[in-house]
């Protein structure tokens, strides 16, 4: 039970312990990656374009100073094609 394949019809079992330091180590290097791309700085005309698309947002979608949606309704987020997902408060 405590050995793996990788997924190989012909590959041998792998150990357990042999198995999680490869994870480990593939994880590591995963948040790394993801750090340095977190870290990024965002380029001048993508923040150019949000502002952009920000001003012409309709009025009903902006959120209030609770954050609330202007007609009192529960703040949401832009969601792929179109659909607007609620948010936990």
């Amino acid at each position: 039970m405590g050995k793996n394949h990788s997924g190989d019809a012909g590959a041998k079992p792998v150990d357990a312990r042999v198995a999680r330091r490869r994870q480990d180590a593939i994880g590591r290097r995963l948040r790394q990656m993801y750090d340095d791309v977190v870290n990024e700085s965002i380029p001048d005309e993508f923040l150019s374009f949000l502002e952009q698309a920000d001003e012409r947002d309709p009025p009903s979608q902006k959120k209030s100073a609770d954050g609330a949606g202007a007609n009192g309704t529960e703040p949401v987020e832009a969601a792929p094609l179109g659909r607007a997902v609620k948010t936990e408060p």
